[in-house]
């Protein structure tokens, strides 16, 4: 296990040595410390900090290892930010979760035969822990959530127009709609939730404003 903070390691060793067929071969609070374990116990699998994946990435492009990977963050869900790489992690964790909806899953991914988790494998495709890597669902469409989702990452309307293939114009529009189904009040608030998404955190929206009874025309 890696992880920043003692205080959440100690919770999960304690949840951990209830079950009887894991256990913890070590505990680690720095990536170098982390990787020297991983090397020396070649474990099943690895709990990792989702804020310490880089780190260790870096660290790590010395060593050879392979194990299955569960996430861990501080946050809801693992959100969109780069850094931690979903394509070899099996799930994500918060450290808000409930004892009886983690250890399941921890279950879940100790009991595979796989060495790490693969995103062309079915079996990983279909299995209930690699679901936890995905944020939850937004009330927008596809080009509207890719829209918010370089509004949280902090690009310019000219930035995501020449990503997206779109006009400045478009995305104005988009901005809008977006605004106007998550009940925002400024482009500053959008800005401010996108981002706390992006990083993780939940988008409680509110009910969005009656327009005359009319349904706002959404942009292509």
């Amino acid at each position: 296990m890696l992880v920043d903070s003692e205080l959440v390691a100690m919770g999960f060793v304690v949840a951990l040595s209830t079950r009887r067929h894991l256990h913890v071969a070590a505990v680690a609070h720095t990536a170098a410390d982390g990787l020297r374990a991983i090397v020396r116990f070649d474990p099943d699998v690895v709990l990792l900090d989702s804020a310490m994946a880089g780190a260790l990435e870096r660290l790590a492009r010395t060593s050879v290892w392979s194990a299955r990977l569960l996430l861990l963050g501080r946050n809801a869900h693992l959100g969109v930010a780069p850094g931690a790489d979903r394509n070899v992690a099996c799930g994500f964790i918060s450290w808000t979760a409930r004892r009886r909806h983690y250890l399941s899953l921890v279950d879940e991914v100790a009991a595979c035969a796989k060495q790490q988790a693969s995103p062309d494998s079915a079996q990983c495709s279909a299995c209930v822990a690699r679901r936890t890597l995905a944020p939850p669902p937004l009330d927008l469409t596809g080009r509207e959530r890719e829209v918010f989702v370089r509004i949280g990452s902090g690009l310019r309307t000219a930035d995501i127009a020449g990503e997206l293939g779109l006009s400045a114009k478009t995305v104005e529009a988009h901005r809008e709609t977006i605004k106007y189904k998550l009940g925002m009040d400024s482009v500053r608030e959008l800005n401010a939730v996108a981002a706390s998404w992006c990083r993780g955190e939940v988008v409680d929206a509110a009910a969005p404003p009656a327009r005359n009874n009319l349904r706002q025309r959404e942009p292509s």
